[in-house]
């Protein structure tokens, strides 16, 4: 195996891990907020808290540092207009991923700590609220931007 499989290799793997751990997430806090339990409801963004900041991270990492190597070996270079899906696989995929490293980590964190203290409390907080809001609207757009990504290099011309 040469260097740009082991990039391609690292490049997937890590998209696999990003992708999942954001599904699982969306998947398992529906299931917890359709409980009404504010326990289970602090336990699930408590671990998805911990996937972002372990998994999520990783796989984030892995995509974007293998993704620009792939492009640097692939003779087309970083941010080339041409062809026109890496680079808007470039451009959407940073976008991606500066949103979850600077928007949806540290918001999982803050709505984790908030829905223990509404546990606590026995009712829904004002910043609970608001940061499960910001927390759906980053995490839908991330979503998307990793599903629109994926099918541009899914469906890219040879």
């Amino acid at each position: 195996m040469d260097i740009r499989g082991i990039m391609l290799f690292l490049h997937l793997i890590g998209l696999a891990l990003w992708f999942g751990v954001t599904l699982s997430i969306a998947l398992f806090a529906v299931r917890a907020n359709q409980t009404g339990d504010r326990t289970i409801i602090a336990f699930a963004y408590r671990a998805s808290h911990r996937l972002l900041r372990g998994p999520g991270l990783l796989g984030m990492l892995l995509t974007t540092i293998a993704g620009f190597g792939l492009a640097g070996m692939g003779g087309y270079g970083v941010f080339r207009l041409t062809p026109h899906w890496q680079f808007q696989m470039q451009v959407l995929g940073l976008i991606a991923f500066a949103l979850a490293v600077a928007i949806q980590i540290p918001n999982s964190g803050r709505l984790a700590r908030a829905a223990e203290a509404s546990a606590n409390a026995g009712e829904d907080s004002a910043s609970f609220v608001r940061f499960r809001k910001t927390n759906a609207i980053v995490a839908s757009i991330n979503g998307a931007l990793i599903l629109i990504v994926t099918v541009l290099g899914t469906i890219r011309p040879m």
